[in-house]
């Protein structure tokens, strides 16, 4: 059983890995605009 669920958790990591690139890729420089924004609009 403990197998068979670490099997599913490889699997299922690495279909949302692929899936989830770009995303995160969209995310991360979100993140950063962000976190420019906040730096540059300090008083």
């Amino acid at each position: 059983m403990a197998e068979n669920k670490i099997d599913f958790r490889r699997a299922l990591g690495s279909v949302v890995d692929a899936r989830g690139r770009e995303s995160r890729r969209q995310v991360s420089y979100h993140m950063q605009h962000q976190l420019i924004g906040a730096f540059t609009k300090r008083p």
